[in-house]
């Protein structure tokens, strides 16, 4: 309170009592679904990536890119299909396209998805192909696996409190339980007349 004193920004106020408060209580393991509103002991470390496989971001055709220039005339013949749960079982043929629906892995040999809004499908005597409207850029309509979140990754860190978003998270990295703090105990002595 003296006059001419440079007062504290309220951020800095905070981190100097962070950097000098230290928890009074122990930890105990709590299921995430337990966790909302707790407070986290010890980072949670991502124990898979997310996304798990890389993966289709829409409904359309996985290709490889660089195919584009060669088949862009005559388009490219449709050699399997990957669905959700279901993935095309082998590599893919270098100037195929597969039939893929968001969230399906990606097949080995693609690395780019065109919608199917922006592609015509026709049969010639080769089976079923599909023509692009424009080929769309490298790795476009692609979710590559750990994109959002890598292993080994801290998705929350000691000190935090733990929020519904966070207990999401939490499961997407493949945590099922978390150390947090013991909540705390308090007893309020009311005294005088005050």
């Amino acid at each position: 309170f003296r006059p001419g004193q440079e007062l504290l920004r309220h951020d800095e106020a905070i981190a100097l009592l962070r950097e000098r408060i230290q928890p009074t209580v122990g930890t105990e393991i709590v299921s995430i679904a337990a966790a909302g509103g707790r407070v986290i002991a010890e980072a949670a470390v991502a124990r898979s990536p997310v996304p798990a496989h890389t993966n289709s971001a829409v409904d359309g055709f996985a290709f490889a890119h660089a195919s584009g220039s060669r088949l862009e005339a005559k388009g490219w013949r449709v050699v399997g299909r990957a669905a959700a749960g279901h993935p095309m079982p082998e590599p893919m043929a270098v100037e195929g396209a597969v039939r893929i629906f968001t969230g399906a892995v990606l097949p080995d040999g693609a690395d780019t998805v065109v919608m199917e809004e922006d592609c015509d499908l026709f049969k010639d005597d080769t089976g079923a192909r599909i023509q692009m409207r424009g080929v769309p850029k490298l790795g476009a309509n692609v979710r590559w696996a750990g994109e959002d979140v890598s292993i080994g990754e801290a998705l929350i860190g000691p000190g935090a409190v733990i929020r519904p978003q966070d207990v999401a998270g939490l499961a997407s990295i493949g945590l099922g339980q978390v150390n947090c703090f013991k909540r705390l105990k308090v007893g309020v002595i009311s005294s005088g007349d005050e």
